[in-house]
């Protein structure tokens, strides 16, 4: 009777072991579910902020390095002989990317990268902005041509089919006669091909006279009317002695007239830094010796119409493109801010030989010295 009472007592001891055997088998399974899900919840979170991190848009913009391309491969001439040598006149050019918090963290770091907000970059909104870019670049080209042929010695001359209207002052004396899309075509008396025969038409006036504004106006068919109107002219704020419209107008259909015909292609790049490297490119394809010297060389700047090289933006990003592209001379404007020159050396450093230039005359000694002393 002892032994079956033991034996019992073991049974139940078993029973209990494989009970709490199980029990803590299912707890052990419980605790790897929690710590599983504990993980996954963690992941999840991680994955949310890196994708905010790389997707969320800030109103920021990073102006980076960008490229380092040939000009002179993009330049056709017609009309007068052209010539390929060695050494190429290089344009640059910056990349512009939207702000996240990742890679703002990494402008934070780089000093090759710079941030700006997004209203001092698009004043006017993106669309907006993005167009006066390529008007920019466009009008860049016609000047650089201009320029370039006008310093080789062939007859050039700008010629357009009048000015259109953009947008009006807060108290321009024109409201409510003239209107954004008015294609001005005549000012007292005088043609308007470009938007500087205003200026120059206005000149033998004075603020308070009214002139006759002969423009077209497209009506809500699509056709275009021919107007006149009398406008009493306004004084330039910086200048109360000078008369203004009080508007803002952008060149329509300019042009080049020439028995030289130049033919730029700037691709997707807009903006009109690219101006002087342009010119100087033109020049280059008109002259039977290499205007480099067998080089190749890095140029940015605007060419102005007078024949000045004017400030561009992204300087010193440009400067650590030409150095990335292991390019050794870099032809700058020399009105570029002292601040800004200072942080084009640093990154410049003694990979890259810096020549600030102040003229087309001056950008082309830098090259050339006896073509530059060669030209009248």
């Amino acid at each position: 009777m002892a032994e079956e009472l033991t034996t019992a007592e073991g049974d139940r001891d078993l029973v209990a072991e494989a009970v709490a055997d199980v029990a803590a088998e299912r707890a052990s399974h419980r605790r790897s579910r929690r710590r599983w899900g504990i993980l996954a919840a963690v992941v999840a979170v991680l994955a949310v902020l890196v994708a905010a991190a790389l997707l969320i848009k800030l109103p920021y913009y990073l102006i980076e390095p960008g490229s380092v391309r040939p000009a002179e491969q993009r330049i056709e001439v017609t009309g007068a002989k052209a010539f390929t040598t060695k050494g190429e006149v290089l344009f640059t050019t910056v990349y512009l990317v939207q702000a996240t918090p990742a890679n703002w963290l990494r402008a934070q770091v780089d000093d090759a990268i710079k941030v700006v907000p997004e209203k001092a970059l698009y004043p006017k909104g993106d669309k907006v902005g993005e167009k006066e870019n390529q008007a920019d670049m466009d009008l860049s080209k016609l000047v650089a041509t201009r320029e370039a042929l006008d310093y080789r010695g062939f007859d050039a001359s700008f010629t357009g089919s009048g000015a259109r209207v953009a947008v009006l002052s807060s108290k321009s004396p024109a409201t409510g006669k003239l209107a954004p899309g008015d294609v001005i075509t005549e000012v007292a008396g005088a043609t308007v091909a470009l938007p500087n025969d205003i200026g120059t038409a206005l000149a033998p006036h004075r603020p308070g006279e009214a002139v006759p504004v002969t423009f077209t106006r497209k009506g809500e068919d699509g056709a275009a009317s021919t107007r006149t109107v009398d406008v009493v002219l306004g004084a330039a704020p910086e200048d109360p002695a000078r008369p203004i419209l009080g508007v803002q107008v952008t060149a329509v259909d300019p042009k080049v007239d020439s028995p030289v015909q130049v033919e730029v292609d700037s691709g997707s790049v807009s903006g009109p830094s690219a101006g002087l490297a342009w010119t100087l490119a033109i020049i280059d394809r008109l002259t039977p010796s290499s205007l480099t010297q067998g080089q190749d060389v890095a140029v940015t700047g605007a060419i102005l119409p007078d024949g000045k090289v004017g400030q561009i933006g992204g300087i010193t990003q440009k400067v650590a493109a030409v150095k990335r592209a292991g390019i050794g001379t870099f032809l700058y404007p020399a009105s570029t801010p002292k601040k800004e020159q200072a942080a084009m050396r640093k990154v410049a450093g003694s990979a890259v030989k810096l020549k600030p230039v102040d003229t087309l005359d001056e950008a082309v000694a830098a090259l050339d010295p006896k073509l530059a002393a060669s030209h009248p």
